[in-house]
């Protein structure tokens, strides 16, 4: 049995990670952030545009959020999030924090998250 192998760094796709808060009435779920992401991206970019872009989300706490996409399309993601107006007929803004290269870095810069050091969990546990 053959197993496949992982790419080499190098030719990996560069990632980007874009820190964003949401401005809206209510609060919304992971599952609505995701749709909305798709739905602005495809709207503004098209198929092969988002393909290309691959917006993921990879962090959601109401009112912040962590988008990775590829380096070159950083642009395109940001002006589709932030053209995005009204959800469930209310308006809605989505700020764009910024742009990092680790998620780590967008969470301790942007969203003002505390690292957690695995030596302090170590030592927590035993």
């Amino acid at each position: 049995m053959t197993t496949l192998k992982t790419l080499p760094p190098t030719l990996r796709e560069k990632k980007r990670y874009i820190a964003f808060k949401i401005i809206y009435d209510e609060e919304i779920s992971e599952g609505e952030i995701v749709s909305l992401i798709r739905k602005s991206v495809l709207s503004y970019y098209g198929y092969w545009g988002t393909s290309k872009a691959n917006p993921w989300l990879v962090y959601y706490n109401y009112p912040y959020g962590i988008v990775r996409c590829q380096r070159d399309n950083v642009d395109f993601v940001k002006s589709s999030l932030i053209l995005v107006r009204e959800y469930k007929e209310k308006p809605i803004n989505i700020i764009c924090l910024g742009v990092s290269g680790t998620i780590r870095k967008a969470k301790i810069k942007f969203l003002k998250i505390k690292p957690v050091r695995w030596y302090i969990l170590k030592r927590l546990k035993g």
